[in-house]
Order: structure tokens, then sequence, then C-alpha cells
């Protein structure tokens, strides 16, 4: 028969929890910075709407182009049986003019 050692499974979950109280305090001090004076946010405020919004999606714009004709198929085949909401189409457009070269919807 084999044992378990209790022991090493309590220290494992105690550092466990102490490393998860390190990254929630770290989080809380990033939290509380001073993000809102950042030269950054300047530079969002000058984007109009649409690029705000393609902005806040956090997306890289050349992470769409790879597969840009299966998205766009399917983004079509979505907005033809009204399955977007309407935040979301809202969303991809943004994205797609500020994601084309020209800045243009194609």
């Amino acid at each position: 028969m084999s044992r378990r050692s209790g022991a090493s499974a309590i220290d494992k979950a105690t550092k466990l929890r102490s490393d998860i109280e390190d990254l929630k305090s770290s989080a809380k001090s990033v939290e509380s910075s001073d993000v809102i004076s950042s030269p950054a946010s300047h530079e969002f405020d000058k984007l109009t709407s649409v690029e705000q919004s393609a902005a806040s999606l956090g997306v890289n714009p050349d992470s769409w182009k790879p597969i840009a004709f299966l998205n766009n198929a399917h983004y079509a085949q979505l907005t033809a049986a009204n399955m977007l909401d309407d935040t979301l189409a809202r969303r991809i457009e943004a994205f797609r003019v500020v994601a084309s070269p020209s800045g243009v919807s194609a």
C-alpha cells in the first residue's frame, strides 16, 4: 500500500494561497495607481468614437487578417441571419474600420 504525504499537499496549498494573495495585492496596487494621467490616455481621447471602440477591444488589428476570408464569410452569415447583438456588431464594424489599411470599411 502507498501512503500519501499530507504535509506536502498542505504546503503546496499554503504556497498557492500566498501566491494568490500576492497577485491580488499587486492587482489592487495597479488599479489604485494613476493610470488616467498617462500619455496614452491623451492619445485615446484624440481618437474618433469608432477608433475608441476598436481600441477598447484590446486586440491587435493585424490579428484578424490571417483568416480574413473565413472571418468575413462567418460574419456575413451571422449578420444575414440577424444573429449578432447590436453592440457586438457595432464593435466588429469599428474593428474592421480601424484594421483596414486605408481606414475605410471593406
